[in-house]
């Protein structure tokens, strides 16, 4: 629904305004990362082996936490805004009903998030289909009403965003029931707060990576730079939703086999290599045909942000590699190591952005957006190589199981070097699509016929013991 709204609202808003809303989208992020305040790390460890009643404290505590947390930032932030302008490309004349928009946007988001790992850790995939449902058509639906009943303009998509992160609070109420209401305990206080210096570091490090980001874009080139980079963001995005929907189904099991002493993780490694296949053949199509689409997307408006998504493609075949080595490390406590990792990988990365995109002081690759992505695949590249060295003091490497990530990512590279450089006609171009789909049907068609069987049986498993 993000994307099919599109030709409606370029009718009316331009690449600059959805570089605008990016940029604040980033500091509402960032506040809502700090209001998480380690609940979601604490989780992972702790939930599946906790009585209900702990559970029940520990929902408690957590979420009281965030919400005093994240509504002092939104309060912070309103007070802070025109110290926080200076350091923003940020038009003066910018509406001022945004900047209350995006305060009310940091404890709605913070509740979303941590009531999301709530269901992924428990094993509730359909509560966190819910949510990403009912928030993709409240934000749909206030964004139209606003831009076109209303005639509000950018601040249309702050309307909408409030309205979608809305409905998925009011799932997440009704799917949580009675099980966060319960007096907080000391107890889980203290867990969180071993938690929290992780968290605020990991808050710190990846909002400002965004916030940092975008920045540099504006500064080195302009606002509609940000706005062509957060289209490109939005196809990653609605597959990142889509990966994390399998993500939060496979999470709990994913957990439970990184317990076992055998650690085989036969469904883990069944349900993610196919999701590798299906993200490759993306990046292979959208080389192919993405400018075409994005053209008649956007009115035009949005085109140059075509050349950047099959990278994000490949980038997200990184992000979502590694999932039997990431739930053993999360599995066996090891959260805050990532996360601290994370943290210092982004650290580092953001300081080389200004580098990568323009020139400090006359040194640097002058890349503009194609130093961002190079910056991006690094990050993602290093964040990697960590997860599986750390997982090796867990267990011993059990063998390389991202082959499908190395092809898909090669795959993507090279047909975007040949849309690139060659300028093939249509029919080379449906030729090349048709025959990577062919070739990966025909490379993983047993592997598929085993999934959609193993699927099956534990449908039929389910619905015996209901």
């Amino acid at each position: 629904m993000s994307v099919a709204i599109l030709p409606l609202t370029t009718v009316v808003l331009t690449a600059a305004d959805f570089g605008y809303f990016a940029l604040m989208m980033s500091w509402a992020a960032l506040a809502s990362a700090f209001g998480d305040a380690g609940g979601s790390l604490a989780l992972p460890a702790n939930y599946s082996v906790a009585s209900i009643p702990e559970r029940r404290r520990m929902l408690s505590s957590f979420f009281l936490v965030s919400l005093l947390i994240s509504s002092g930032l939104a309060v912070l932030f309103v007070a802070a805004w025109p110290w926080l302008q200076k350091i923003m490309s940020v038009a003066e004349e910018a509406p001022r009903a945004t900047l209350v928009l995006t305060a009310l946007l940091v404890p709605l988001k913070s509740a979303t998030i941590l009531s999301t790992n709530v269901f992924a850790v428990a094993g509730r995939g359909n509560a966190v289909a819910a949510q990403i449902a009912l928030q993709a058509v409240g934000s749909f639906a206030g964004t139209l009403i606003s831009l076109f009943g209303f005639h509000l303009g950018v601040s249309s998509l702050f309307v909408g965003a409030v309205f979608g992160q809305g409905c998925s609070v009011a799932v997440a109420l009704a799917a949580l029931g009675g099980e966060p209401w319960h007096v907080p305990s000391r107890r889980w206080l203290s867990v969180l707060r071993s938690h929290s210096p992780t968290s605020l570091a990991a808050g710190l490090t990846g909002g400002l990576r965004s916030i940092g980001e975008n920045s540099v874009v504006a500064a080195n080139l302009n606002i509609s730079a940000v706005g062509y980079l957060s289209h490109a963001r939005l196809y990653y995005g609605t597959l990142l939703a889509g990966t994390n929907a399998v993500a939060v189904n496979v999470w709990s099991t994913s957990l439970a086999e990184a317990r076992d002493r055998q650690r085989q993780f036969s469904l883990t490694k069944r349900v993610w290599m196919p999701i590798h296949v299906l993200i490759a053949l993306f990046g292979v199509t959208f080389s192919c045909f993405g400018e075409e689409f994005v053209a008649i997307l956007t009115h035009d408006r949005l085109t140059p942000a075509a050349q950047l998504v099959p990278w994000f493609a490949l980038l997200l075949l990184l992000h979502v590699s590694g999932r039997t080595q990431n739930a053993t490390v999360y599995a066996n406590g090891g959260a805050r190591s990532l996360t601290n990792a994370s943290s210092l990988i982004s650290i580092c990365c953001l300081a080389a952005l200004p580098f990568a995109v323009g020139k400090v002081g006359g040194v640097g690759w002058n890349g503009g957006l194609a130093g961002v992505v190079i910056v991006l695949l690094a990050e993602a590249i290093l964040f990697r190589a960590y997860i599986y060295w750390k997982s090796s003091s867990f267990q011993g490497l059990e063998g390389f199981d991202d082959s499908r990530v190395v092809c898909g990512s090669a795959a993507i590279i090279l047909s975007w070097l040949f849309n690139a450089y060659m300028a093939p006609t249509l029919m080379m171009r449906i030729a090349l699509c048709v025959a990577a789909c062919v070739a990966a049907v025909i490379v993983e068609r047993e592997r598929i016929i085993d999934l959609l069987r193993v699927l099956q049986n534990r449908s039929q498993a389910k619905i015996q013991n209901i």
